[in-house]
C-alpha cells in the first residue's frame, strides 16, 4: 500500500474534502476494478458516465472519488476531489501513485497518421541490438524487461493507470530508453493520457488525417499531433521527414519553442534498392549497401527516422546503426507476405487510411495490375475516411472485396455503402463484392483469384479480435488465411 500525497495536485482542483495524506492501493476509472483503498475517477465517457457508478465504487471500498461534479449528498469516510478535467486527473494521479517513473527514463515518443507502430518497433530493436536496455509501448507490442509480447491493450497508448504502471515496471527493471507510441487521442487535451510526461525525442512520421470522428476537423487533429513537440524536454529533439505534408507546421512550432530538430533527408542521403522485385529491400548510403527484411519502401523511410533519432540521442556512428537493420525481422501485420504453394502473392497489412492505401497499392501495381484487395472500416469511427479509402482502392485494384473490420454497434452494410461511394466515384471497371463476415469474404477473395494475382488483406494486421457490438471475437488474420488456403487448395 502506498501513501499518496496530493499536496502538489491540489492546485489543479477546486474542491477537496479529505486529509492531504491518504493510503491507496490502486487507481481506476472502471468501477468493476475498484478494490479497498483505491481511487475511483468518475469519467464522463461517450457511452456512459462514471458518476453513475460512484455508489458502487464506495461500496467496494474506494478511498477517494475524483470527479468533475460536486456530490449531491454527503458521504462518510470517503474523500472527494473535484477537478476541471477528470481524464487529466487520472493521468496526473496515476503518475503520482507510481512514483513518477518517467523521471527515471529516457522516453522516445512517436506519432503520425501512419507508420507509428513500425517506427516504434524498429527503434526498439535497433537500440536493443546496440546494447541498450529498452522498453516498448505500442499498438502491437509491449516490453518492460528483456522480453517482448503482443500488446493485450486495445489502445495504442494505454489508459493512464496502465501506462504509468508499465513505465514503473520499466524503471524498476533499469530500462534506459522507452519507445512510446503517442496517438492523437492520447496527446489531446480531452484524453490527456500523457500529462506531465516529457520526451527526450519526439518522432513525427507523416501527418495526413484520421480520427475525424473524435477530432471533428483536420485542424483539431493536427493540433493534437503537434502537442508531441510541446512535450519535449528542454534539451529534447524533434525528428521528422520531408515526406510529412505538415512539416512546416512542425518546424514552426519547434522554432517557437526553441527546440532542436533534424530532418531525415538533410541528414541521410539514401537510395532504396530492389524496387523492381517483390523481395526484401536494401538501402544504399554513402556507396555502401545495407540489407533489411522490409518489402515496402515506406518501412525504409520509417527506419531512417529511427536511425536518425538514435544517432542524435546516442552519438553512435550511422554505419554501426545501419548495420543493425538486417537483424530486424518483418513487423507483424505490416506488409507480411504469406508463403504459399498456390502461385499467388498473399499479403497482410494493417493499412487503414487512404494515404496508407496509396503507398501500398502504388508500390504493388509496379509488379502486377491484378490486385484483389479485401478490407472494411471501423464502425463508429471517422466516417469521412471511408469513401476516400474506396476511391484509392478503385484507382489501383481490379477486384475489391468489402467486409467487416470492427463494426462495433454500427451496421456494417452501412459502412460498406460508405466505402462504395468512393469506389463508384471513379470510372474504373472494378469488380466489387460485399460480404459481411470477414472469413467468408477471405474465402471469396481466393475463389475470385487466378495464378499470379496479388491478394492483399487490409486493416486487421496484427490484431487478435474483431469487435461486433460490445463483443470481441477472437480472430487472427494470418491463421485464418492459411486455413482458407489449406481448405480450398489442399
Amino acid at each position: 500500500m502506498n501513501s499518496l500525497n496530493l499536496d502538489e495536485y491540489l492546485y489543479e482542483s477546486y474542491y477537496f474534502q479529505y486529509p492531504i495524506d491518504i493510503e491507496v492501493t490502486s487507481i481506476t476509472f472502471n468501477s468493476k476494478e475498484v478494490i479497498p483503498n483505491s481511487i475511483f475517477v468518475a469519467i464522463k465517457g461517450f457511452k456512459s458516465d462514471g458518476n453513475n457508478y460512484i455508489e458502487e465504487a464506495i461500496e467496494k471500498g474506494t478511498t477517494l472519488i475524483v470527479t468533475e461534479t460536486l456530490p449531491t449528498k454527503e458521504y462518510k469516510d470517503v474523500g472527494f476531489l473535484i477537478v476541471k478535467n477528470a481524464r487529466k486527473a487520472l493521468a496526473i494521479l496515476s503518475r503520482i501513485l507510481f512514483e513518477y517513473p518517467d523521471k527515471k527514463l529516457k522516453i522516445i515518443g512517436v506519432t503520425g497518421t501512419d507508420g507509428k507502430t513500425s517506427t516504434c518497433f524498429i527503434t526498439y530493436h535497433l537500440l536493443k541490438d546496440l546494447g541498450y536496455k529498452v522498453g516498448l509501448i505500442s499498438t502491437s507490442n509491449i516490453s518492460v524487461n528483456e522480453s517482448i509480447i503482443p500488446s493485450p491493450y486495445r489502445q495504442s497508448t494505454p489508459e493512464a493507470p496502465i501506462l504509468f504502471k508499465l513505465l514503473r515496471e520499466c524503471a524498476n527493471n533499469k530500462i534506459e530508453y522507452v519507445v512510446l507510441e503517442a496517438t492523437s487521442h492520447a496527446l489531446s487535451s480531452y484524453f490527456s493520457r500523457l500529462s506531465k510526461i516529457k520526451f527526450d525525442c519526439s518522432i513525427i512520421t507523416t501527418i495526413t488525417e484520421e480520427h475525424l470522428d473524435f477530432h471533428k476537423d483536420k485542424a483539431s487533429y493536427i493540433k493534437s499531433k503537434l502537442k508531441i513537440i510541446d512535450k519535449l524536454k528542454d534539451d529534447g529533439i524533434l525528428i521528422s521527414t520531408y515526406k510529412n505534408p505538415y512539416l512546416d507546421r512542425c518546424l514552426d512550432k519547434a522554432n517557437k519553442l526553441n527546440k532542436q530538430y533534424f530532418i531525415v533527408e538533410d541528414s541521410i542521403n539514401y537510395q532504396i534498392n530492389n524496387l523492381d522485385t517483390l523481395s526484401p529491400l536494401s538501402v544504399n548510403i554513402k556507396k555502401r549497401s545495407y540489407e533489411t527484411n522490409f518489402y515496402l519502401p515506406i518501412l525504409i523511410s520509417n527506419a531512417m527516422l529511427s536511425c536518425l533519432a538514435i544517432k542524435k540521442l546516442t552519438n553512435i556512428k550511422f554505419k554501426k546503426i545501419f548495420n543493425k537493420l538486417k537483424n530486424i525481422d518483418s513487423i507483424k501485420g505490416r506488409f507480411n507476405i504469406i508463403e504459399n504453394n498456390i502461385n499467388r502473392t498473399v499479403i497482410i497489412d494493417f493499412a487503414h487510411t487512404s494515404d496508407a492505401f496509396d503507398k501500398v497499392f502504388s508500390f504493388l501495381t509496379s509488379f502486377n495490375k491484378n490486385i484483389i484487395a479485401l478490407f472494411g472500416s471501423g464502425g463508429e469511427r471517422d466516417i469521412e475516411k471511408r469513401a476516400k479509402m474506396g476511391l484509392v482502392a478503385a484507382k489501383y485494384c481490379s477486384t475489391i472485396v468489402l467486409c467487416e473490420e470492427d463494426p462495433r454497434y454500427e451496421d456494417n452494410d452501412k459502412i460498406m455503402r460508405d466505402i462504395e461511394k468512393g469506389i463508384n466515384s471513379t470510372n474504373n471497371n472494378v469488380h466489387l463484392v460485399k460480404i459481411n463476415n470477414r472469413k467468408e469474404a477471405i474465402i471469396k477473395a481466393f475463389e475470385l483469384s487466378y495464378p499470379n494475382d496479388i491478394l492483399i488483406f487490409l486493416g486487421k494486421g496484427h490484431e487478435q479480435t474483431i469487435e461486433r457490438k460490445n463483443i470481441k471475437i477472437s480472430y487472427d488474420e494470418e491463421k485464418t488465411i492459411k486455413e482458407v488456403i489449406k481448405t480450398l487448395y489442399g
